[in-house]
């Protein structure tokens, strides 16, 4: 008898969720959106289409390599794997804005090969209304115009959207000796 009593109390407030939920906006009011990782460097918040960050990390331990460009950190076993770190402000040419502590390594896997890059911070999840895109490249990152493909606005932010996988695969990038 106990446990009949117990699927009744279940089913009312099942019953009570549905009947106090809010609804769901109807179809027609949805407005198209665009999602992407946030984060930040040089204070310019950035954001990468889904999928090309694989994973975000605090900066791990580093050991450093011999003779390569003063912005490849190192490497870092990250589950197993040897993964190159990069400070991203240093191959950037800008100088970070908040302390080390809110750093963060997003690991971008192109097609051969997994990257770490140190930002300033991770924002998350970023959606935008695809109506609020704009044409635009934010002043002070000038090695990252090849790869902004405009920006979205939202609630008086700007997000400009970077293509972290065309940046790992450059030639600049990928040429790593001293």
């Amino acid at each position: 008898m106990a446990g009949s009593r117990v699927l009744d109390i279940l089913r009312e407030i099942e019953a009570d969720t549905f009947r106090n939920a809010a609804p769901l906006p109807a179809r027609r009011d949805a407005k198209p959106e665009w999602q992407g990782l946030g984060f930040q460097v040089g204070g310019v918040r950035l954001v990468s289409p889904i999928g090309q960050v694989n994973e975000i990390l605090t900066v791990p331990r580093v050991t450093a390599l011999p003779r390569v460009k003063e912005w490849i950190l190192g490497i870092a076993n990250v589950r197993g794997r040897l993964v190159p770190i990069v400070d991203f402000h240093r191959y950037l040419g800008v100088a970070p804005t908040t302390p080390r502590v809110q750093w963060r390594v997003l690991v971008v896997d192109a097609i051969d090969f997994r990257v770490g890059l140190i930002v300033e911070q991770s924002l998350g999840m970023q959606h935008f209304v695809t109506d609020s895109f704009e044409q635009g490249c934010p002043e002070g990152l000038s090695a990252l115009a090849p790869y902004i493909e405009g920006a979205y606005r939202h609630a008086g932010r700007v997000f400009y959207v970077v293509g972290l996988q065309a940046v790992v695969r450059d030639e600049r990038f990928t040429q790593v000796a001293q």
